[in-house]
């Protein structure tokens, strides 16, 4: 049985040096290399509507294609960018609010005149305090007219 392992190791061994030689040689090169052109002058023409068959199926069978992740990857990275300039605005903002003094934050600086009706004067009322009375004052007469069409 040693001898038969031998003769087997020997016969590999040859033609290995045999195959590596023929494989490095400038004839087998050529050789592979019109192989190959020929091949893809034959395949070239089946290649799209390969493709597009592809895309049907993987279509059909609700599968997504490497095109939509690619579109998919392409709205994430903007979703992304668009946060990093969204934090980076907030950090400046939040630059800004820590170097405001405490008592200059304290005092309201914006005013705005607001007039409910011709009868009353006008008043000066911080920009939020304004909005928030606007909007309570339609609720009320809101309230106030649906309760006169009722009676």
């Amino acid at each position: 049985m040693e001898k038969m392992r031998e003769l087997r190791d020997a016969y590999l061994e040859t033609w290995s040096k045999y195959l590596i030689e023929t494989v490095n040689s400038e004839s087998y090169a050529k050789a592979s290399g019109a192989a190959l052109n020929s091949y893809l002058n034959v395949a070239a023409p089946l290649k799209e509507p390969a493709e597009q068959a592809l895309l049907r199926t993987l279509e059909q069978l609700h599968i997504p294609s490497s095109s939509d992740f690619a579109g998919l990857a392409g709205r994430i990275t903007n979703i992304e960018m668009q946060l990093d300039n969204a934090d980076a605005k907030l950090d400046r903002i939040e630059k800004l609010l820590t170097t405001i003094p405490l008592s200059a934050a304290a005092e309201p600086t914006q005013f705005r005149t607001r007039a409910t009706s011709k009868a009353e004067t006008q008043t000066k009322v911080p920009l939020r305090a304004g909005r928030a009375a606007k909007r309570a004052s339609t609720a009320k007469s809101r309230l106030n007219g649906a309760g006169k069409g009722k009676k």
